[in-house]
């Protein structure tokens, strides 16, 4: 393949879109995308992908001073890079209309990402957001109808397909389990992210936030389809939360237990918090079951094996398979490669739209090769189905009538809400 730049830009520095995005960037720009194939199993493409250089051309964010430091640090991972700092209210505008990015990554909070990424594809660049895709699934679908329309690449940043842990659980153990029975998923974030790290929480809720992780896992790899929903939620300690950045508390839900029958005659529980205290030993509580006729996988975040004690810190448990630095041999001790799964589903939607931008293959070939916008539909239908019906079983709840109401989705994941106390 003929040497080809392909130009991209980023929106976000928060957790994830510094930590995780930028620093991800900065290493395809410095080594191409060709050494991070393999764990996205996409080594096979890799000879078609060695002449392509990628170049960050910009960093959209909110403030000027996030976004002078985002291209300070940028530059330490990737001393050759070049990036322009935007902020404001909607800094992709600019950027888009400027530097005519290829590519788009967007890292904006939860209920921010869909104007970025249907600003882009209305100018015919390609898209890798985090996820969720959207919190509404008219978004969602108004995202899908306008990549299909311009043959444009939209990726989600699904990264526990590529927890060699989980991926190993439903792929290798659970085939040889039997009839599918039941399962439960649990995901639990430590409270500083919503009372300390995001901003954002009360536009959200942990269902949204960590959920949907859960939900493409399992329906990616058992290929099954949400049929109906139940879903009860606790507010209790953060809508009483009070400090200076929150003098009038967070009004979001503590931790959310969605319960959903599936087409395939299964039954998952999924369980979310963002209200882990700080002396948990995880950076997050995530735990895995699922049981068959013949037998049961189990796969628990606190098993991976690497524990630590340190004085005034407590136990804690680390997990490198997600992300690390390894230092890169005969450079300096501060140049390090970051490697882990954090980074596969970024590769893969890059890796995607690459090939499309290359003219090596279009957007309906590629379906399913990455954890495309269609595959989150109806994980965004479930998100918008659990928050409804959450709310509403919390006020019946409160008025001492229980929690009643249920979700339905038909096979085009249309959501109705089944509300038997109502009238």
């Amino acid at each position: 393949m003929a040497n080809r730049t392909i130009k991209i830009a980023t929106i976000g520095g928060g957790m994830f879109g510094r930590d995780v995005v930028l620093r991800s960037l900065a290493d395809f720009e410095r080594c191409g995308i060709i050494p991070y194939l393999g764990t996205a199993g996409l080594d096979h493409h890799a000879r078609e992908l060695a002449g392509v250089d990628y170049k960050l051309v910009a960093i959209g964010v909110r403030h000027e001073k996030t976004g002078r430091a985002l291209v300070e640090d940028y530059r330490k991972w990737c001393p050759s890079g070049t990036p322009k700092a935007y902020w404001g209210e909607t800094p992709w505008i600019d950027i888009l209309e400027k530097e005519k990015p290829d590519v788009l990554f967007v890292a904006t909070p939860d209920s921010l990402h869909t104007p970025p990424v249907v600003a882009a594809l209305d100018r015919g660049v390609h898209v890798v957001v985090e996820k969720p895709l959207a919190l509404f699934l008219d978004e969602a679908r108004t995202i899908v109808r306008k990549a299909d329309k311009g043959g444009l690449i939209v990726g989600t940043d699904m990264h526990k397909r590529y927890d060699a842990f989980l991926r190993s659980a439903l792929v290798d153990v659970v085939p040889q389990i039997g009839d599918l029975l039941y399962a439960r998923a649990v995901l639990e974030e430590p409270l500083e992210v919503s009372t300390k790290i995001f901003k954002w929480a009360a536009t959200s809720n942990p269902f949204s936030y960590v959920g949907v992780h859960w939900t493409d896992l399992l329906g990616y790899y058992l290929n099954i389809k949400p049929v109906s929903l139940h879903a009860v939620g606790q507010k209790k300690l953060l809508v009483n939360w009070r400090d200076e950045r929150n003098p009038n508390g967070i009004n979001t839900f503590d931790s959310l237990q969605v319960n959903i029958q599936y087409d395939n005659g299964m039954n998952i529980t999924y369980v979310n918090a963002w209200v882990n205290p700080d002396d948990f030993e995880g950076n997050v509580n995530q735990e895995m079951e699922v049981v068959g006729s013949l037998g049961r996988v189990f796969v628990d975040q606190q098993d991976r094996g690497l524990r630590c004690c340190i004085t005034g810190q407590g136990t804690r448990t680390k997990n490198p398979h997600f992300q690390a630095e390894v230092p890169r041999a005969a450079a300096s001790k501060d140049d390090t490669a970051c490697i882990g799964y954090c980074r596969d589903a970024l590769t893969a939607g890059l890796e995607a739209a690459s090939r499309v931008i290359l003219g090596l293959a279009d957007r309906q070939g590629l379906k399913g090769t990455y954890p495309d916008a269609d595959s989150s539909v109806p994980l965004v239908a479930i998100v918008e189905a659990a928050e409804r019906v959450a709310k509403a079983n919390l006020a019946y709840l409160n008025a001492g009538k229980g929690a009643p109401v249920t979700a339905r989705f038909d096979k085009e994941f249309n959501v109705e809400i089944i509300d038997p106390a109502a009238g």
